[in-house]
């Protein structure tokens, strides 16, 4: 690339993003090849050096944003797999892709930077994401929005009822498993969809322009969802994202993503590697969106981010104001128009578009127009509003912001003073109401918007998939994140055993509000054996465990009702009574003979997603100690009993009892080490741990993996439906363009390269072909299209042929006569150039030049006296290969290099080097006592290539 074009790109590209967000990430164009320098093998190329020099015109550029400097040297491309981030929102989706030159936001199919979160339906295709918009209001029944708030809910969630179903035109309805599912006209049949196929559709459109635009397949995606988000609908949305093809290597909040992309654009955060005691960074991320609103409170070092306290309300958003407006207009023509606006449900969705480019204008505008164009009844309606009624109107709207931003940073243990930045996030947080609001609870110079308000949390997707991608090499940064629901383990208490204080727990707190995600934990719980009950269950019992919210924590939290508490059931197989081994010195008491302990892993995994991965049941026994192993061992280790009736241990930690452990299966005889454990009067023995794997069984709110196939069937079946459907349109639409552009040419460029009887025919089979195609061919197949176009043509190319040919022929002509002249002219030219050359192989040369040009004489005069209606004498194709076959001739003769004169031959003998002398002394310095001058080879080259360029 020219120093000119890298200019031209980035002034395009700064001029496109000024009126979009603002020019950050145009400077990003300018660092292409310092990140390119951190390539190794780029590094060492000769076309680095080039390049180099080019990208120096951009340090100033570079200088005045150290930042983009910072992201460009931690990340190097790996591999070609692709490393999206997808911000999935209620209203819009923006998808960011990292790459080895940063962080580019993807267009869609119309060159958007977000894509409308719409599915719609029609009586041949589904049309998802843009083409969805344009058939919002004429398919109004059949356009299904706001999926984020539907995915992985129940249809009788009270805040469907309550809050969703005004935003949504379609019909909702229950699915089978309850799921709130939405009923449409597709193909000329009532289908019902559930909202994880919604979405799904919605994915596989964002994963089809994602892949176009990348032009590689798209499968290792980071998707965005809001901090408030529970297990449910997190475990939805990934079910989604499989049905749609693509693997979400992680669910990450939306808070927390934008987190992500201002710690890795900041280079002058505290870092305390040098400084163990420096005092971190603390930032407000305030992220207002269409339909929620969420706080996070994060503190920043260098290489690390963690979250601190989160709160949210889940019914605050853009989509808010633009419902007051609307509230205070259906009131207000109702009185003035005499209209019921709020009775019609495409009016009032009108008004309400309407009112949100109201809402946008007043943000940097004191006044401006709401109108629109016969909004029922063939009425026009119009208003004038004034930013300071709106900002009257929805005063109560501003209040809710205060208690989320006192409740974070209560939890994060945080006062307003001790914030050092306000980090605005989202297209609402440019209200000016709400802008004045937060600079009056937060000193008015912290707030800050250096992330783009509409991209950082696609941006941060994008990085963090990079960070897990093995394709991607990022600078070393760690997230921690922020458990907003606590959860605990329950279980039966008829289950358990008696423990000494007489009362039966049934259930422990796991991971409470605040827990570090992500977070491994192993509890250790008493499994009561009763012998009928292990003689019904053939020497074996379950133990099950119950996975729920604390329901003491989801009032303070604010968990979705609807929803519900309850995450799923875990259930440990394969618990037994194990029988004692030769040689165990039995010392337990009968009560604990009846029970047993079972070891369990508790996970709460990066996508804030609660599991039980494992369960163990522990034996500990003691054994003899054979005199020989008394004898060699010199120091034995000291061990603890673990009376507890409960325990849970940190992953990091170690196990309670410091005896040592081993694992096997029931069958096996476990690998033992031993811990003696010395007995006044008897003989030595030792204590053994040992540990036995149980099977478990989960029951999680994830659909069934026979359900997630069947839907993926069914999604790839119309995905080659709608693809099929816009091949036929795209064959109709070629048949009717043929038919109206060969019709003009007929009667105007092609009339003398037919004659006039089949021109009459020719007209006349296109009349009848457009006639056909309005009534009968309206609606058939692709087939049939693709036939009636062929027909067409075998009419219509001969005609096309011959008008080429002619018209193209003069320029074939005038490079052949040119060719053959150059040769001629060289040939009788007396410069001496060809002297070196036998006079046999230049009169051979001169006589294949004028036989080729006596050929095209002869051809060019013949196809001259013909008419242009006939067929082609001489095609253009083959003057360009009879003059190709000339210059095959004519080259190798003519090309012959001069022989090297005596003079040359002399020179060029080898002369001794400074580093070989003449006598053969190799190595020894030359007579005289010069110096050697050594010659750095590669700066030489370095010179030269320079010079070239």
């Amino acid at each position: 690339m020219s120093r000119f074009a890298c200019t031209f790109t980035c002034t395009k590209l700064s001029q496109v993003y000024n009126a979009v967000a603002g020019t950050a990430i145009a400077i990003l164009t300018a660092t292409a090849y310092y990140i390119f320098s951190s390539n190794s093998k780029f590094r060492h190329s000769r076309q680095h050096r080039r390049k180099q020099r080019t990208a120096q015109s951009y340090s100033p550029l570079l200088d005045q944003h150290p930042s983009l400097q910072y992201i460009a040297s931690g990340l190097t491309e790996k591999g070609s797999m692709s490393v999206v981030g997808i911000d999935f929102g209620n209203m819009n989706t923006v998808v960011a892709v990292a790459r080895n030159r940063g962080i580019d936001v993807i267009v869609n199919e119309v060159s958007n930077r977000a894509t409308p979160s719409l599915a719609s339906f029609g009586e041949k295709q589904r049309y998802l994401g843009e083409a969805a918009k344009s058939q919002e209001i004429g398919n109004f029944k059949n356009t299904v929005a706001c999926l984020k708030r539907l995915v992985g809910r129940a249809h009788n969630d009270p805040e469907i009822l309550k809050f969703e179903k005004r935003f949504i035109n379609s019909n909702l309805v229950e699915a089978e498993d309850g799921e709130v599912a939405a009923s449409v006209m597709y193909q000329g049949e009532q289908k019902e969809f559930t909202a994880t196929q919604l979405t799904a559709m919605f994915f596989t459109q964002v994963k089809d322009f994602t892949s176009k635009e990348l032009k590689s397949p798209v499968t290792d995606v980071v998707i965005s969802c809001p901090g408030w988000f529970t297990d449910r609908q997190r475990r939805a949305l990934s079910d989604a994202a499989e049905v749609a093809g693509l693997t979400p290597l992680r669910i990450l909040n939306d808070t927390t993503a934008s987190a992500l992309g201002y710690g890795l654009t900041k280079t002058d955060l505290p870092d305390a590697s040098v400084n163990p005691n420096v005092k971190p960074r603390i930032v407000v991320f305030v992220d207002v969106g269409e339909s929620s609103y969420q706080v996070s409170v994060v503190s920043f070092v260098k290489g690390k981010l963690v979250v601190k306290g989160t709160a949210y309300d889940r019914n605050l958003g853009g989509r808010n104001f633009d419902e007051v407006l609307a509230e205070h207009y259906i009131e207000e023509f109702t009185t003035k128009f005499k209209i019921d606006i709020g009775s019609n449900a495409k009016a009032r969705y009108r008004l309400r578009a309407a009112c949100e480019k109201v809402k946008k204008v007043l943000s940097a505008n004191p006044v401006t127009q709401l109108s629109v164009e016969c909004i029922m009844d063939d009425k026009d309606v119009s208003a004038v509003v004034k930013r300071e009624d709106f900002e009257e109107w929805a005063a109560s709207l501003i209040q809710r912001f205060e208690p989320p931003i006192k409740e974070a940073l209560e939890a994060a243990g945080v006062t307003p003073s001790a914030v050092d930045f306000v980090e605005l996030v989202g297209g609402s947080t440019r209200v000016p109401a709400l802008k004045s609001f937060l600079a009056s609870m937060f000193d008015a110079s912290k707030l800050s918007t250096t992330l783009n308000q509409d991209e950082a949390v696609a941006r941060g997707c994008a990085l963090q998939c990079a960070i897990l991608s093995p394709g991607l090499k990022v600078r070393d940064f760690s997230v921690q994140d922020w458990n907003a629901y606590p959860v605990e383990v329950s279980w039966d208490p008829a289950s358990v055993p008696l423990p000494k204080s007489g009362v039966k727990e049934s259930k422990m707190e796991v991971f409470p509000v605040g827990n570090a995600v992500p977070n491994t934990k192993y509890v250790t719980l008493h499994r009561a054996l009763n012998d009928d009950e292990l003689a019904a269950g053939s020497g074996s019992v379950t133990f099950d465990l119950d996975v729920n919210y604390v329901d003491s924590g989801n009032a303070a939290r604010s968990i979705p009702s609807g929803i519900g508490t309850h995450i799923g059931k875990w259930i440990i197989q394969g618990i037994k009574k194990i029988s004692p081994q030769k040689d165990d010195v039995v010392t337990a008491t009968g009560a604990e003979r009846s029970q047993a302990t079972i070891r369990v892993k508790a996970k709460l995994d990066g996508n804030v997603v609660v599991s039980l991965e494992g369960a163990q049941q522990i034996e500990e026994v003691d054994v003899p100690v054979k005199e020989e192993v008394e004898a060699s061992k010199d120091k034995k280790p000291e061990s603890k009993e673990d009376g507890s009736a409960m325990d849970m241990s940190e992953d990091s930690a170690a196990p309670a009892n410091k005896a040592t452990e081993s694992t096997a299966s029931l069958k096996d005889t476990p690998n033992e080490t031993s811990v003696p454990k010395p007995v006044h009067g008897q003989p030595k023995t030792k204590r053994v741990v040992r540990k036995y794997d149980l099977a478990i069984k989960a029951q999680t709110p994830s659909h069934p993996r026979e359900v997630i196939e069947k839907w993926r069937a069914l999604e790839l079946e119309m995905e080659t439906s709608d693809k099929l459907v816009m091949d036929t349109a795209d064959r109709k639409n070629a048949l009717e363009e043929y038919i109206y552009e060969t019709r003009s040419k007929l009667e105007m460029a092609w009339t003398e390269y037919i004659i006039d009887a089949d021109r009459q025919a020719f007209l006349a089979e296109l009349s009848k072909m457009e006639d056909w195609l309005y009534s009968e061919g309206e609606d058939t197949t692709k087939s049939v299209y693709v036939q009636n176009l062929n027909h067409l043509k075998q009419m219509g190319d001969p005609v096309a042929f011959r008008y080429r040919e002619w018209d193209e022929r003069p320029r074939a002509e005038r490079m052949f006569r040119e060719y053959a002249n150059s040769v001629l002219i060289g040939l009788q030219a007396e410069d001496g150039r060809y002297a070196h050359i036998p006079a046999e192989d230049l009169e051979k040369v001169e006589a294949e030049v004028r036989k080729k040009v006596n050929w095209l004489n002869e051809s060019i005069g013949k196809q001259n006296s013909m008419e242009r209606h006939q067929d082609v004498f001489v095609t253009n194709e083959t003057i360009n290969q009879e003059k190709k076959n000339l210059f095959h001739v004519v080259n190798p003769i003519l090309s012959k290099p001069k022989p090297a004169s005596k003079k040359e031959d002399k020179s060029a003998t080898p002369q001794p080097s400074a580093s070989t002398p003449p006598d053969g002394n190799a190595g020894q310095p030359p007579a005289g006592g010069e110096e050697v001058m050594e010659v750095d080879t590669n700066a030489s080259e370095e010179k030269r290539e320079m010079e070239v360029d």
